[in-house]
């Protein structure tokens, strides 16, 4: 038995996701089309291969009509950054996480989403954010610890001011400031 008919380079021409096993048509060879290709994922990872990818195929005994694709690899979207030790989760479009050598996870996307009933984050030193706008939009909020900041504004639209806020005490003179 020859091992070409055993073992193949492939090429994904399309991928099927939705059943259980996700199905790959593939191009071997000399331009020999195979449909219905199981794909073999690892537990725990699943991605749907963009056309173009590549891999090898088995062939038990040869039988071309029943392969196993073992997961493709896409060298066009491939992170070429990395250094020895670390480990990326990536997409065509640059998404990307990566974990790095000094325990360190950098995630990399236009919108990180978290579904969760109880989100918790323990930071044994510090949590530090830096955006150009915030938004808590919660029933309620509350801190354990005294809260610095240079203005605090009360109220919808045009809020009130707290830095140097005044205001008529009853029937008498205006107040002072925060103190």
């Amino acid at each position: 038995m020859d091992l070409s008919t055993v073992l193949s380079r492939y090429t994904v021409v399309l991928a099927n996701a939705e059943g259980k096993l996700q199905r790959l048509q593939i191009r071997v060879l000399a331009g020999e089309v195979l449909d219905g290709v199981e794909d073999l994922e690892q537990y725990g990872f699943s991605s749907v291969p963009l056309a173009g990818a590549g891999g090898v195929a088995l062939f038990f005994g040869g039988d071309r009509s029943h392969g196993v694709a073992l997961p493709p690899n896409d060298k066009r979207y491939r992170p070429t950054d990395l250094q020895p030790g670390d480990v990326a989760i990536y997409t065509d479009e640059a998404a990307r996480i990566t974990l790095r050598r000094g325990r360190i996870i950098d995630v990399d996307c236009d919108v990180y989403r978290i579904k969760a009933k109880h989100y918790e984050v323990q930071a044994s030193e510090t949590i530090s954010l830096k955006t150009d706008a915030f938004k808590l939009d919660a029933a309620t909020a509350e801190s354990t610890a005294a809260i610095r900041a240079p203005d605090v504004v009360l109220g919808d639209g045009d809020g009130k001011s707290m830095v140097g806020h005044t205001h008529q005490e009853h029937d008498g003179p205006p107040t002072g400031g925060p103190q």
